[in-house]
C-alpha cells in the first residue's frame, strides 16, 4: 500500500471512530425508551421515564441516530474497503 492509501484508510478509520461517538447518545436515548415503555411500569428511576410519549420520542430519536450511524458506518466502510482493493 502506498502511503496516500494507508493515509486515506485511516481517515476513514477515525471518521468512524467520531460516528460512533456521536451515536452512542443514540443507543441510549434507545435503550432508555424501551426501558420506560416495557420495564418501568411506571416506577422508573427518573420521572421523566413514567410517560409514554416521553418514551415513545426518546425511542424515535434515538432510532433516527441509529440509524444515521449505521448508514454513515456502512457507506466509509465501503470506501475503506474500495481502498484496500486497489492495491
Amino acid at each position: 500500500m502506498t502511503n496516500n492509501t494507508e493515509e486515506k484508510q485511516a481517515a476513514i478509520t477515525k471518521k468512524m471512530m467520531k460516528v460512533q461517538f456521536i451515536g452512542a447518545p443514540g443507543s441510549i436515548l434507545f435503550g432508555l425508551g424501551l426501558y420506560g415503555v416495557f420495564a418501568a411500569n411506571g416506577d422508573a428511576f427518573i420521572d421523566f421515564l413514567n410517560d409514554e410519549r416521553n418514551c415513545y420520542a426518546m425511542i424515535g430519536v434515538g432510532g433516527a441516530i441509529m440509524l444515521w450511524e449505521a448508514y454513515t458506518i456502512f457507506k466509509l466502510g465501503r470506501q475503506r474497503k474500495a481502498l484496500k482493493n486497489v492495491d
